[in-house]
């Protein structure tokens, strides 16, 4: 189990560091092409597309990798005809809703805002077939070209046909349009989808799965981006702006462990039943808990470079909300590992209660906030709901899966302390070289086998 989860863990990686280093690149670009105000509506678009995607999805991607993943060969087929046509029939209701939006309440967004959604629902599919079919490495290769054609199509349209942020919305739509074709021709899609295995008693079995997983998802949105919708309510959308680009530097953090997620809830799923789960839990928990820390001690020695010679001037106030925004996704990480463990034991109800709770304390603590100490308000919401979301997750799993810190970790924790403390200090440049150079050898000392292992898998020997 150890290897599969290391493989697929490798597998993605690559197309995630591939992935986010294309678009770590385009962000300075994007700052300088883009007004603040423009960037801070396209990020609440992209907030909007989230919320769209479980509710129009009915959180199925969820239901096509769990249900087909202990299903037999000719079983998976069922399962990925039957979430097609669930995403299908109500990507349909969703586009003529919105062309009378768009008609009767003049709102020119419409139509890209529409496409947009429907080229990033359809990619939430395929994640889900792909996972459940466990081809990880279509996936990899297929976000990696993704990405590129984002890359090519909005500097084509926001550079060269000057549509600004009509041009970074068609962007990312073509991208994800042309990602979701590649997969379909990729994993021969016609192979797996017939009209004749359409079943409601199957769609109706799909759905009662998945259902409280939507509320889960609901929730998840409200904790990690209802900020920006609060955010442009009261403080406006060139606020919202400098919050976007505070969160580019945490979401490294999500995307890589992201990866990590997609892989342990296979490996969890088929590890469940097993005598030595408890131990092999423990241990994987552990070893995420320290690579977390080492990727968020990273890219915190790393925030000075970016705020200092990459990002546009007129986004420095966002220096100081990524650190705290980090810290937030080191637990959100936590919480999403402890969540795949609900998964495995087929429970997701448990993680929609714990998710629910946070979202409340999101909300709340943001709300009373906001008019105290401004854009902080939204980081700091951010913090505690996820904190509250770990301390309930892990107490609610303690009976089947009793998780245990190591000594080791809690070095660690020191260490992370530190560099965190050290974001909201001004200190002399060598100082924070000094500290990129050690980040970088811790980063190296945990992840040791991971990094021989990566560089082998793309061809560099140990």
């Amino acid at each position: 189990m150890k290897t599969n989860l290391a493989k697929n863990t490798i597998l993605l990686s690559i197309g995630i560091l591939m992935t986010k280093g294309l678009q770590f690149i385009m962000i300075p670009f994007f700052s300088k092409w883009l007004s603040v105000e423009d960037y801070g509506i396209f990020d609440v678009l992209c907030t909007y597309v989230m919320l769209c995607i479980p509710i129009l999805s009915l959180a199925s991607t969820d239901s096509i990798f769990r249900l087909s993943i202990d299903a037999k060969a000719e079983d998976k087929n069922k399962y990925i005809t039957n979430g097609f046509l669930i995403y299908f029939r109500n990507i349909i209701i969703f586009s003529i809703i919105m062309i009378f939006i768009g008609i009767f309440f003049k709102w020119k967004l419409a139509i890209p805002f529409t496409l947009l959604a429907i080229g990033e629902l359809f990619n939430d599919y395929f994640q889900g077939c792909l996972r459940g079919l466990k081809k990880l490495n279509i996936y990899s290769a297929c976000m990696g070209i993704t990405t590129l054609f984002i890359a090519v199509f909005t500097t084509l349209f926001i550079k060269g046909f000057d549509l600004g942020l009509s041009g970074i919305i068609y962007g990312y739509t073509i991208g994800y349009i042309i990602g979701d074709i590649l997969i379909a021709i990729k994993i021969k899609f016609t192979h797996y989808f017939s009209w004749n295995l359409s079943s409601k008693k199957i769609r109706k079995e799909m759905i009662s799965y998945s259902f409280p997983l939507i509320f889960n998802n609901l929730s998840w949105w409200i904790v990690n981006v209802s900020d920006r919708s609060i955010i442009r309510i009261f403080l406006g959308a060139t606020a919202n702006g400098i919050y976007a680009i505070a969160n580019k530097i945490p979401s490294l953090c999500t995307s890589v462990f992201g990866m990590f997620s997609i892989s342990w809830q296979e490996t969890a799923s088929e590890m469940v039943d097993n005598k030595k789960r408890n131990k092999y839990f423990n241990f994987i928990y552990n070893k995420s808990i320290a690579i977390l820390f080492s990727l968020c001690i990273g890219i915190l020695s790393a925030n000075f470079i970016l705020f200092d010679y990459i990002f546009d001037i007129k986004y420095t106030l966002a220096r100081y909300q990524a650190p705290i925004l980090v810290f937030s996704i080191f637990l959100y990480s936590i919480s999403q590992f402890l969540g795949g463990i609900q998964i495995s034991f087929r429970n997701p109800k448990e993680n929609s209660i714990t998710t629910i709770v946070g979202a409340v304390v999101n909300v709340i603590v943001h709300l009373s906030l906001i008019k105290i100490i401004g854009l902080y308000a939204a980081s700091i919401s951010t913090l505690v709901s996820n904190i509250v979301l770990v301390i309930l997750r892990k107490y609610r799993l303690r009976k089947k899966v009793p998780l245990k810190l190591e000594i080791k970790n809690i070095f660690y924790s020191l260490i992370f302390s530190y560099m965190l403390i050290m974001q909201f200090i001004k200190v002399p440049i060598f100082i924070n070289v000094t500290n990129l150079i050690l980040s970088c050898g811790l980063f190296i000392f945990i992840n040791k086998d991971f990094v021989f292992k990566l560089l082998k898998k793309v061809g560099v020997k140990k």
